[in-house]
């Protein structure tokens, strides 16, 4: 059946408005709903487009818009917070399962340059799915989230050599040397980094004087598209030009606006290359290579869990721990189709192989979340009731009494122990950052890795002793589960917490707050006093409004707060306290 091109659009997002939020429904990720929508509608599904060049002519646009904004998030501040040690695990898990895939298919096919491309694109995994089940769960933050947001990164940071691997692969049957091909990529990703370093930052400034929004979408879609140009005219992908100016404009001022100018045509041209994924996998060899589909995907998983299983503990997770990494990332990802696409089209894997690849990754990406699930069940059944890590905090702090436990040592928990500690206050602080304790330490405060939502912590901690708990943790679920148990076990204890914002109050105090302290409010009044000053404003006049409005929001955090016999929330203790007044301005 032919149509023409913008009908063809037409159908597609058709499919893809019907299919994504029936995937949504069913608890899968939008990604597995465009592959679902486009089979669909395929030459292999319904039938209602049988030719894909039309729509995978303005699909390749999304990859380009997808590497570019891989690029864009690659920047060396986001790069640093990962660690040494994560940092570790993720270069390991991508050369061992690359070495490990690349080795079994070297026995299979004998095929050097497809089995590289096919254990490349095999090694990765799916960030979209991974990032967006650990932050709706919470669980960036833990040490588990740490470490699977490291793998990820390095991942991301492996995109470009990969594609370079990709097109060398294409290569290997000409006449050209494939070591040649490599080094002629190497050269002009060398030439795009060197005018990517200095010119791009000098026309986007420029392109920002003009205070043209328009003017600076155009700009970010031509560098995009220029970038990509001339990687195709010297022979590589036009995504990998495209990855190279994401990671080139990351390093400047104009990253956030450049992102939020792009995400609109990323995520439309994007859809429509998962589209024409779908739209590719043949239902007929499905079905009569399913054994073979099946196999394939136990052996991702398998090869992939017992890599990152053992690279897992060779780091120091203990054996929950590395259960739980190795069945969160041993499924395929998205990039996975990137690179079996732009293979298949260049002649480094043949098409059949690909066909059979696809629902093999797709299959083992609609499964990822249920693995993540079943991991953290079995970490949790796994894990001692009492770690090393536990019994050296109850080890270093014997004898404390009297002290305050201090749980969590972000902004707010330091602010808090250093003040502690020049009134030479007993305090121990609990944090599960490794980056904020090697951080708290670094300034001398006694401050010690521990999951600070857990009874055995709280045990080591000689919680029984203390008078005060500070719960001064970002995370508003975890702060309500943290108080809640501390009322529970340790009823004595007068209990101050950390409040995201007003209508939190609420919450805090029904799980066992004696106060909740809003974050925001303090800095508010604050700078609202430096505004009205500059306003010319008497400081007397602004002293009084900011005592009337302290006063209203301590009555309606009082209302907020539930009387009980038990916790009464009266004024002194459910108002935060007045910070000492700024100097009078002159």
């Amino acid at each position: 059946m032919s149509h023409s091109v913008l009908f063809e659009l037409f159908l597609v997002l058709t499919a893809a408005v019907i299919a994504v939020p029936l995937a949504q429904k069913l608890h899968a990720n939008s990604i597995i709903g465009f592959l679902i929508g486009g089979f669909c509608i395929g030459p292999f599904g319904l039938g209602l487009i049988n030719d894909r060049e039309d729509i995978s002519t303005v699909a390749e646009l999304g990859v380009v818009f997808l590497l570019f904004m891989i690029g864009l998030e690659l920047s060396r501040e986001r790069l640093r917070v990962i660690g040494g040690r994560f940092a570790t695990l993720g270069f390991l898990q991508i050369a061992v399962t690359l070495a490990v895939i690349f080795g079994i298919l070297l026995l299979i096919s004998k095929d050097m340059p497809s089995s590289m491309v096919i254990a490349g694109a095999l090694a990765l995994s799916s960030t979209a799915i991974i990032l967006k089940h650990l932050s709706d769960e919470r669980q960036l933050h833990t040490r588990f989230g740490r470490a699977a947001l490291a793998i990820l990164l390095l991942q991301d940071v492996a995109v470009g050599p990969f594609l370079i691997m990709v097109q060398a692969a294409g290569k290997a049957g000409t006449e050209t040397s494939p070591w040649i091909s490599v080094l002629t990529g190497i050269g002009a990703v060398a030439i795009l980094l060197l005018v990517g370093r200095y010119l791009l930052p000098r026309l986007f400034r420029y392109i920002a004087a003009l205070k043209n929004p328009e003017l600076f979408a155009i700009g970010t879609l031509f560098v995009v598209l220029a970038a990509s140009t001339l990687t195709e005219a010297a022979g590589l992908s036009m995504a990998l030009g495209a990855f190279i100016a994401g990671v080139m404009l990351a390093e400047t001022e104009f990253r956030h606006q450049i992102e939020a100018d792009i995400s609109p045509f990323r995520g439309v041209f994007l859809s429509l290359f998962f589209m024409s994924v779908g739209m590719s996998v043949n239902a007929n060899v499905v079905i009569g290579e399913a054994g073979t589909i099946i196999l394939w995907l136990i052996a991702l998983l398998m090869v992939k869990a017992a890599v990152l299983f053992g690279l897992s503990r060779l780091i120091g997770f203990n054996q929950a721990s590395s259960i739980r990494v190795a069945m969160s990332l041993a499924a395929g990802g998205e990039f996975a189709f990137v690179m079996l696409a732009l293979a298949s089209q260049n002649g480094a894997v043949s098409h059949d192989i690909v066909v059979m690849l696809i629902p093999v990754v797709a299959i083992s990406m609609g499964l990822t979340p249920t693995l993540i699930s079943l991991g953290h069940r079995i970490e949790q059944r796994l894990h001692p009731k009492e770690s090393d890590q536990l019994t050296a905090i109850e080890e270093q702090t014997g004898g404390i009494e009297k002290h305050v436990l201090v749980i969590g040592c972000g902004r707010v928990g330091r602010v808090l122990a250093r003040l502690l500690r020049t009134k030479n206050i007993p305090f121990i602080v609990l944090e599960s950052d490794a980056q904020q304790v090697s951080r708290g330490r670094a300034e001398g405060l006694p401050v010690y890795f521990a999951d600070g939502t857990r009874p055995e912590t709280f045990r080591a901690a000689h919680t029984e002793q203390a008078h005060i708990a500070a719960v001064a943790m970002g995370n508003p679920h975890a702060t309500e589960k943290t108080v809640a148990l501390l009322r529970q076990h340790y009823p004595h204890l007068k209990i101050f917490a950390r409040a995201q914002d007003i209508t939190h109050i609420g919450p805090l105090s029904r799980s066992g707050a004696d106060a909740a302290i809003p974050e925001v409010l303090e800095t508010g009044l604050r700078m609202s006093d430096h505004v009205l000053s500059a306003c010319d404003i008497p400081q007397e006049e602004i002293d009084i409004e900011i005592a009337k409005f302290r006063r209203a929001d301590m009555l309606l955090m009082n209302e907020l707060a539930p009387r009980s016999p038990r916790h009464k929330v009266d004024e002194p203790t459910a108002a935060p306290a007045k910070p000492s007044k700024p100097p009078k301005k002159k």
